[in-house]
Parts: structure tokens; sequence; C-alpha cells
């Protein structure tokens, strides 16, 4: 089968086009047939070497896959052969057929495309994922989301009206009218000190962290919740009498099979940027424009 590996951690030129064998499938895993990725800021700063995992190289990259299931293993009670399947993995999508553990997997409707099914996977799946989860914001609630007009910051915003939340969101003036498009959204500039004037939000998700999460500490009421995808100084936190967790996308079924249910809804919207086929000069390309900003909606490649 076609795939791209890297051999070592660089510019985009390490990543290369192979060919390799069809990957063998765990007992509870199934093997999907690819039909598109989606460019992820993990796999972009993993292949510049800001991610780890030196010592597993070389490997294919990739965490989105969207496909056709073409072989289950044994142990697999949930899906059969032809089922039409998407899910986040640890890796190895960037290939035409990707083995995915069945826990992780799950049915895409037919109402939704291949370009916004492999878009939802991991940005949109961690926006919801802290909502609805990791933060269970209630209605009511007064919610801040940091970087809002991003994937995920997009799809928490939306998810969090949805579950009737008082929403404020950061984003440089230029995404303001992006984020009011959302629904009703109070814009707050980042660029500003705007700690001094915010105050008794119930919760916070923060996807930037570092001294934005020092900002995120000071405007939530006591024992308020922060949820914190990248980083924060332990000892700094301390101070403040908060509920404070560093979090990840856990990428499993349910939370994605609600995702794309409120998606067909029209609860959900995913923003989509380009869409081009996958071939190594695509790939390379989408990865050095991601290197230099964030692309206006996820960039897929479809096989």
């Amino acid at each position: 089968m076609k795939a791209v590996q890297i051999k070592e951690f660089g510019d985009v030129d390490v990543l290369e086009e192979i060919d390799a064998p069809t990957p063998k499938i765990l007992k509870k895993q199934v093997l999907v047939k690819n039909h598109a990725v989606a460019i992820d800021p993990y796999d972009v700063k993993f292949i510049q070497g800001l991610a780890g995992e030196a010592d597993k190289l070389p490997l294919i990259p990739g965490s989105s896959v969207i496909g056709e299931v073409i072989a289950v293993g044994e142990e697999v009670t949930d899906f059969q052969v032809g089922d039409r399947v998407a899910a986040t993995r640890h890796h190895q999508t960037y290939a035409e057929e990707v083995p995915v553990g069945q826990s992780a997997v799950a049915k895409v409707p037919a109402e939704l495309d291949d370009e916004h099914a492999v878009a939802a996977v991991i940005g949109a799946a961690t926006g919801y994922q802290m909502i609805t989860d990791d933060l269970d914001v209630q209605a009511g609630q007064k919610v801040l989301i940091q970087g809002g007009a991003g994937s995920v910051g997009s799809v928490a915003i939306q998810a969090a009206l949805n579950r009737g939340a008082v929403v404020y969101a950061t984003a440089k003036p230029a995404d303001f009218d992006y984020l009011k498009s959302l629904g009703d959204v109070t814009p707050v500039d980042y660029h500003t000190a705007y700690e001094n004037d915010l105050s008794d939000f119930d919760a916070v998700l923060d996807t930037i962290g570092g001294a934005v999460a020092i900002q995120s500490a000071k405007i939530l009421k006591q024992g308020g919740k922060l949820r914190n995808l990248t980083s924060y100084d332990d000892e700094a936190m301390s101070a403040f009498d908060i509920d404070a967790e560093h979090t990840y996308l856990k990428g499993k079924r349910p939370n994605l099979a609600a995702l794309y249910a409120d998606m067909v809804a029209g609860k959900i919207n995913v923003k989509v940027g380009e869409v081009k086929p996958f071939t190594v000069a695509n790939l390379r390309d989408a990865h050095a424009a991601a290197r230099q900003g964030s692309a206006a909606g996820k960039v897929v490649l479809t096989f």
C-alpha cells in the first residue's frame, strides 16, 4: 500500500512516500481503507520534533482516518466489513490502510461527507469532549473559551451554547465576526489584560497554556473549573482556589458519535478549508503552511 513515513524529524521534506505492507490487525482492531486525512497541529509539531518519540522512528505519522472497514479482528463485535467509519489514532494514518481499535471507531452518518467527518475527529472532538465531559458545562454557567477561533475552541463555543451557557471567547479582533457567527458569544481581545475586567466565571477551557492559564485562573470563581490542553505552572496555579486539570482528547467512540449526531442535526458546524488529493507533495505543502499559521478551516487530503 502507499504510505508516507518519516525517518527523522525536521523540515517537511522528511515526509517520504513508501510502499508499505498491509497492516496486521489485532483481535480488537478493524482495518480501514482510508478515504481522507485531516492535517492536525499535533502531527505538524510531531514531524518538527516537538512531541517526542524519537526512539520509535521510522514511522508513518498521521492521527485521523475516515473510510471503509475492510477487515475485522476476531474479537470485534460492533463493526463489520463495509461499515463507513472514522477515528483518531496515535500515528499510522498517512496510509491507504489503517488499523484502529474498535473502542475508538465511530460509524459515520450518511449525511456527513468524508471531509467534514474527518475534520472533526481531533480538534472538534476535543472541544466537544471538554464541554460535555471534562467541564460538564450546565445551563446558565458563565464560560470562557481561550482560542475561540480555532478548531477546538469554535466547537467548544457551539457545544457550550447548545447547553445554555453564557459564553465568552478570546481571539484577535479580526476573528470577532467569525465568533459572533457561531451564536451569542462575547468576543474578548486576547491582546488585552482582560483578567482585570472579567470575573466570576464557572469554567474556562484553555487551549493555549503558559501565562494564559494564569489569566484564566484569575477570572474563575472559587471552585471554578479550568481544563488546560497544553501546560501551566503547577506552583503558580496552586495559589488559586479552583479545580484545575491538564487534560486531553480520550479518542473514544461515544464522544465522536455524539458529535456526529449534533453535526447532522445542525447544532455543530465544523469548518473545512482546502481539500486536495493525498500526495506527498500536497502533504508537505499542507505541513509547511501549517507551520506558518492556522489555516481558515481544517485542511483535508483525500485518497
